[in-house]
């Protein structure tokens, strides 16, 4: 990848890389790497929510710290974190930001993300965000953090993948899995702008099944 200089120009690629993305949909392969880690919290015995960090490849990592961090001080100021937020995180927001829930068979994506920030580390960037769990009505929940159009490779941390923070009120657990009973299909030959998730096969889609945090408390 070229050098950025500025948000502006940014802003640029991420509209590049978007639009290459789904121009080579049917031949997709992964362009960009991130590792996700989850910190679930607890409320007492309701659960509050999830903090997600994702740390991505160098190749990225060096766009976005040449782009943003203009004063090359080694780390991101509050109001460039927000210049990351702005100009390269919250397009994912039309890509479901890669997070998806699943409560029995009811599944469903964040509307938003909260507490935004960004860091880089040894030449690493990495984002952390809170999703907003409190609505779960049960004692069950699966969340699974991956890019259906395959533009991006998405993969659990090895170490420490999940954290659960939690008082007495609770005894969690959880397991990662492969969920082949709720695939998810996708058109490897949409438009550009087409940024569907089908839940129900249809000629012509291809099928991935998500590989699940599923928590139980």
């Amino acid at each position: 990848m070229s050098r950025v200089q500025s948000p502006r120009a940014v802003r640029k690629l991420v509209l590049i890389l978007v639009l290459a993305c789904a121009a080579s949909f049917a031949h997709a392969h992964p362009h960009m790497f991130l590792k996700s880690s989850a910190e679930f919290v607890w409320d007492g015995d309701a659960l509050s929510g999830c903090w997600l960090e994702w740390t991505f490849d160098e190749f990225f990592s060096a766009d976005i710290i040449h782009g943003f961090d203009l004063n090359q001080d080694g780390k991101f100021s509050e109001q460039e974190s927000r210049d990351v937020f702005a100009g390269a995180f919250s397009n994912l927001k039309n890509y479901y930001y890669f997070t998806f829930i699943r409560e029995g068979s009811t599944r469903s994506n964040p509307k938003e993300i909260q507490r935004f920030s960004a860091k880089q580390t040894d030449g690493k960037l990495s984002y952390r965000f809170f999703v907003d769990l409190s609505s779960t009505s049960g004692n069950e929940l699966a969340l699974a953090v991956y890019d259906y159009t395959f533009f991006c490779d998405i993969s659990y941390t090895e170490k420490n993948p999940v954290v659960l923070t939690h008082g007495g009120e609770v005894s969690p657990r959880y397991e990662i899995r492969e969920n082949r009973s709720f695939p998810v299909y996708y058109n490897p030959k949409g438009a550009i702008d087409d940024t569907t998730v089908y839940y129900e096969w249809k000629k012509g889609l291809m099928t991935y099944y998500p590989r699940e945090i599923v928590l139980v408390w």
